[in-house]
């Protein structure tokens, strides 16, 4: 996408802002055909939504858009075994990863099994004690009690070891995963991940969640066409699974586009209709009244689910989603509540110190390194999150004990770091690594992490877009007076909103800062005013004692220019419209 740089423009914090380019034709054909203002058109055009596609776009149907899962390499394949496990009543388990994808794909597969009324047993490893995936002492124990198939969800791409023990010991191993894949592939029976270099379907982009969705979607076509279900025995709704599906993908963090754009959509739906147990407890902990939404999916739902993991209880997100006892699920979410407070305390620490450590020469690199000692494993992953957020550069942080230092990275556009990952483990320089485009973790020895460093520099080339200050990308100019509830619901349309399907962002110009208030938790609300006397309230959240916060502060009774999003604050029944403030410049005419 080309981008037209505001040259004679320049940010109080020194960033960059830019427009978005659109074709103008497409745009006018747009706002004709479909009697919609020409700023939303331009919104689709921007998207490269055409003409053709946008009816299908803002109404899309699972029938019509999910497509026939047997594409996926191994689908048929794993079906077809399973059922024969099921019609023969072999034993079953799950393997699943800690965090929101793996719990949610783990829970999906449980509450699916559970309503064609096949018992499994599932095992969620310890992060600490046992680490990432699969392991032979969890094999042994499905061994020891006579399991015949084993699940392995959101991991298993490349545990080649721990699945070759599996199938030594007569056990078949179904890898459904979504992580980056080597050439040569572990001795799974089945190993559907659209990641693996020989499926060309194009589904890479699919959470882990996802992948699992569409394997029950092609195990409950072949039920049906073996005449499984009758009377006695009802086809379930696989429809109501997508809450948790939705959950899963948009905290996964994956592009919210083609097909899981559509399952994000169709899950808020199925939120709406409050049905699972375990999520009701925690959207009531979590204090979301109004209309759930992708927000807070990722910062609300996610977090708590997460705080299990990173804690030591891997099991609670598991135990939660998939529990059908009220008082259960409400002693659950309270004890995953509490969780995350710890870990907010936790991050807080560990972040403070990660930031301080690093010198000059560290943060010139392409990318940064934070190391501790004994630091909290199950924050460095949200550590490196945070890091590179501030220094718009991807970032690996280390936590070592013994010499040994697990790591957990985050990355930026354009640089693949699960791919930079699976490289120095074939180099030899990580004992284990793996993960993808945005995301990485790994083990590797303590001595060794300034040659990962000087490795991963040396595959940098220079391309990169490594920017020292943030480049914000606006869809469009306009007035103060343009915002309003109407505005905002035809926004939304574009929506669900999450990776390569942001929320619109808009430059405001010439709009007159009238007041300024702190509020909260270092927030920042303010008035903002037009020329024709339109009153529109806005907020930087987290903005005190920063450039941003300082720089609203110093221009109360100025006019400015402001970046940022159209939202409505929905409260006792009426709909206010506010600007959620990103940036503040001067103004512009």
């Amino acid at each position: 996408m080309d981008f037209e740089i505001l040259k004679d423009f320049n940010s109080y914090t020194n960033n960059k802002w830019q427009l978005k380019s659109f074709d103008e034709r497409q745009a006018e054909l747009i706002s004709q055909k479909f009697d919609t203002s020409y700023l939303i058109a331009k919104l689709f055009s921007i998207r490269q939504i055409s003409v053709d596609d946008i009816s299908s776009y803002l109404n899309p149907t699972l029938k019509d858009n999910i497509p026939d899962p047997n594409i996926l390499v191994d689908m048929d394949k794993a079906c077809e075994r399973l059922l024969a496990a099921i019609k023969n009543k072999e034993k079953i388990a799950i393997i699943g990863d800690y965090d929101v994808d793996g719990s949610t794909s783990t829970s999906c597969l449980i509450k699916y099994f559970k309503s064609i009324n096949v018992e499994v047993i599932y095992h969620i490893p310890d992060r600490f004690s046992e680490g990432y995936g699969p392991n032979k002492k969890t094999f042994q124990s499905f061994k020891d009690q006579n399991i015949n198939i084993i699940f392995t969800l959101d991991c298993g791409t490349v545990a080649y070891e721990e699945i070759k023990f599996a199938k030594e010991n007569c056990m078949d191993v179904i890898v459904i995963d979504h992580h980056q894949a080597e050439i040569n592939l572990p001795e799974a029976y089945a190993m559907i991940n659209p990641n693996r270099l020989d499926d060309t379907t194009k589904l890479g982009y699919l959470a882990a969640v996802g992948v699992t969705f569409m394997f029950i979607i092609g195990l409950n076509r072949k039920l049906r066409e073996n005449n499984w279900f009758n009377d006695s025995l009802k086809e379930p709704n696989i429809i109501a699974l997508l809450d948790m599906v939705s959950l899963g993908t948009i905290c996964d963090v994956v592009p919210l586009i083609g097909i899981n754009r559509l399952l994000v959509q169709k899950g808020l739906e199925v939120f709406s209709k409050n049905s699972n147990t375990g999520l009701a407890a925690l959207i009531e902990k979590a204090n979301i009244s109004n209309k759930i939404s992708t927000y807070d999916l990722g910062f609300k739902l996610g977090p708590r689910i997460n705080a299990g993991g990173r804690l030591g209880k891997s099991k609670h997100g598991t135990e939660l989603l998939t529990s059908e006892d009220s008082l259960e699920a409400k002693k659950i979410a309270a004890e995953l509540d509490n969780f995350n407070k710890e870990r907010q305390t936790i991050e807080a620490h560990i972040l403070k110190a990660a930031i301080e450590s690093l010198t000059t020469e560290q943060l010139e690199k392409k990318i940064i390194f934070a190391f501790g000692q004994d630091w909290h494993e199950g924050v460095i992953g949200i550590i490196a999150s945070r890091i590179k957020q501030k220094f718009n550069k991807p970032c690996i942080v280390f936590s070592s004990k013994n010499g040994i230092a697990k790591g957990s990275g985050r990355s930026v556009k354009g640089i693949d770091l699960g791919n930079l990952i699976i490289a120095a483990t074939q180099k030899g320089i990580i004992t284990q690594g793996g993960g993808h485009a945005m995301a990485a973790g790994l083990t590797i020895d303590e001595d060794k992490i300034s040659n990962l460093q000087d490795f991963i520099e040396g595959r940098l080339t220079g391309n990169e877009q490594l920017n020292e200050n943030i480049e914000n990308y606006a869809d469009s100019v306009i007035n103060i007076s343009a915002i309003n509830t109407e505005l905002y619901d035809n926004i939304n349309q574009l929506g669900p909103f999450g990776s390569n399907n942001e929320e619109p962002n808009f430059i405001i110009k010439s709009t007159k800062i009238t007041f300024v208030k702190e509020f909260g938790d270092n927030h920042i609300r303010c008035g903002l005013n037009s020329d024709i006397d339109k009153n529109v309230e806005g907020i930087a959240f987290r903005s005190k004692n920063t450039p941003l916060g300082d720089a609203i502060m110093v221009n109360k009774g100025k006019q400015v220019s402001l970046y940022g999003k159209i939202k409505v604050n929905e409260w006792g029944g009426r709909r206010i419209p506010q600007l959620h403030i990103e940036d503040i410049g001067k103004e512009i005419k």
